[in-house]
């Protein structure tokens, strides 16, 4: 295969920007294994606040934990506290960092911001900036970022570019600024265009527009990242593996494949609204092709979607009291799962795959059917009405798809190692979802209030009822102090699986309802296309890193299969389907020992 993921450390570079001057110090080295020993930098933030642009400092330090955990402290200059969605952003850029090298994670992070700022698009330069401090390169001066970041390292369009721009012209030290890819051409406050490269040169700056931290970190610090770790993204994604390249054994999965398939397909003979059905039943044909062609892999993700649909457009034909019924049995039923999970012992990679995806399954299917009891109880409209019976329908197909893969036997191949800090990497996951989640409930469900004039529940209940993904997440959030009891102090298995769907499913919901539409006259395909590149290849170059280790990881890969599936047929949309096989990928290359060389 094609990559082992792998990371080099050095000395580390302290930046500091002092009124319009960038300075630069060398502050305190990395341990070779990946350990802060103590190193501090500052970079510069653009952002919009309203019609008005900003540029401001962060400082960034970075020490090891000496054991007691990852920490992250983040600091306003304003006694109004950090705003959720600066929290979450934060999150977001150290976990990317610490995926994407394989640093410890038992590492103190400190950020602090010279103003309060309420904004994704310090993601990227936090990112960058933790990076610096990692590999110990220095930031050059008069060069500032401005986007929002993926788990896996694009950057993604954010609002109020062109008042960005504008506030680094007026304040001077800037000589380029580097934009996400598509977005020299933007709309201003008025709903004006404007070409930002034009806007620049009245400062005698120039704008660059980059898709990845690693491209946005060769121009920050002159240097490349290493190639191991952050591969130069192909012009588009990888085809998909064939059955005989990925040696694929139609035993025990094959048979998983068929009884997801023959649940989905009790629950089409019963859906006749077209709007649900429709969509499933295409969804069903789908995966059966892919089991047909002997892609065993991408037909059981691809049959877990299927029965989800399926689910969805049986529930709408059924009395709410009728589809709710068996929600404490359910949630019961996961959480027994998990508990078993929890005590379960992973001999192999393969093994701690499946455990994972287990895990993950009754984790949705525990916060569902939670969620399902607790909108039956306390409906306020309609809406509460059919997030009942949405999310007791998904709960079951999830109970399913974890009971199913629980029952598999263990085997395959993949060495762990006993020092992993799997511990640390549930704490930074799921902190990392609590981020999210707070950050979507605060933003999209109390914007969702005030724009209907209703309560906080009633508008949630309304988004639950529109969005099976907002549902998700917001299932997941509800859940979240019961989930934690089961799994204390962020350790074992369960704890991980829960910590790792709490991530994946909230990370791209919230990420969705900060779409920036570009204008009308500008194509935003190549710069979506740029982004499902990235994604691709650091998702391919993770499962490749554990393939070498004798693993075969089919779960990781039917997740990396439907990806590609969906960003051929919705390239929009197309990058976030990579969040789940991505950070999967990296969480299983921990627990290998192959996150650094």
């Amino acid at each position: 295969m094609r990559r082992t993921a792998a990371a080099a450390v050095a000395l580390v570079s302290v930046l500091v920007l002092s009124g319009c001057g960038l300075q630069f110090s060398l502050g305190f080295g990395t341990g070779s294994d990946g350990r802060f020993e103590g190193s501090e930098i500052t970079v510069p933030v653009l952002y919009a606040s309203g019609k008005k642009g900003v540029l401001a400092a962060q400082r960034i330090t970075a020490s090891s934990a000496d054991g007691d955990g990852l920490s992250v402290d983040i600091t306003e200059n304003d006694v109004s506290g950090v705003d959720p969605v600066t929290q979450s952003a934060t999150w977001t850029a150290v976990t990317a960092a610490t995926l994407l090298t394989g640093a410890r994670p038992d590492t103190a992070y400190t950020f602090g911001f010279d103003t309060r700022l309420a904004t994704p698009a310090a993601g990227a330069v936090t990112a960058v900036g933790v990076l610096a401090l990692y590999y110990g390169t220095e930031i050059q001066s008069g060069v500032a970022l401005s986007g929002a970041v993926t788990p896996f390292g694009a950057i993604r369009p954010v609002a109020g570019l062109a008042e960005q721009v504008a506030a680094a012209v007026e304040a001077g030290g800037i000589d380029t600024i580097l934009v996400p890819a598509g977005q020299r051409m933007v709309r201003n406050a008025q709903g004006e265009t404007v070409d930002l490269d034009q806007l620049a040169a009245t400062g005698g700056m120039t704008v660059t527009e980059v898709a990845d931290i690693a491209g946005a970190y060769a121009v920050m610090t002159g240097e490349d990242l290493p190639e191991a770790a952050f591969p130069t993204p192909q012009p588009s994604p990888s085809p998909l593996a064939t059955a005989a390249e990925v040696a694929e054994d139609d035993g025990p999965l094959g048979a998983a494949v068929d009884a997801i398939l023959e649940a989905a397909s009790a629950s089409l003979e019963t859906a006749t609204g077209p709007a649900l059905a429709d969509p499933a039943r295409t969804a069903f044909a789908n995966a059966s092709a892919l089991r047909a062609e002997g892609e065993t892999e991408a037909a059981f993700a691809a049959a877990t979607t299927a029965a989800d649909a399926a689910a969805l457009a049986a529930a709408a034909q059924a009395p709410v009291g009728e589809a709710t019924a068996d929600s404490a049995r359910v949630r019961e039923a996961a959480g027994g799962l998990l508990d078993g999970l929890a005590e379960r012992s992973p001999e192999t990679l393969d093994d701690l795959d499946a455990i994972l995806r287990a895990a993950t399954a009754a984790t949705e299917a525990y916060a569902l059917a939670r969620y399902a009891e607790d909108m039956s109880a306390e409906a306020v409209d309609d809406s509460s009405v059919v997030a009942a019976t949405n999310a007791a329908a998904l709960a079951r197909s999830s109970l399913r798809t974890a009971q199913t893969v629980a029952g598999l036997p263990a085997g395959g191949g993949g060495r762990l190692v006993g020092d992993a800090d799997l511990d640390g990497v549930a704490s930074l996951l799921r902190r990392a979802g609590i981020a999210a989640s707070d950050a979507y409930r605060s933003r999209v469900i109390a914007a969702r209030a005030d724009a209907d004039g209703i309560d906080v529940d009633a508008a949630e209940a309304r988004v639950a009822a529109a969005d099976p993904a907002a549902l998700r997440a917001l299932a997941l959030a509800r859940a979240r102090d019961e989930l934690a009891e089961r799994a204390p102090d962020d350790r074992g298995w369960a704890a991980l699986g829960i910590a790792l769907v709490g991530y994946t499913r909230v990370s791209p919901v919230l990420a969705a309802t900060q779409t920036v539409r570009p204008p009308s006259d500008v194509d935003a395909a190549d710069a979506a296309a740029r982004r499902i590149a990235v994604a691709d290849e650091y998702t391919v170059s993770a499962v490749d890193a554990l393939t070498e280790t004798g693993a075969t990881t089919p779960f990781v890969r039917g997740a990396l299969a439907e990806a590609t599936i969906d960003a051929e047929t919705t390239p929009a949309a197309g990058a976030a389907g990579y969040v789940t096989p991505f950070v999967t990928a990296r969480v299983l290359a921990f627990a290998a020992g192959v996150e650094r060389s």
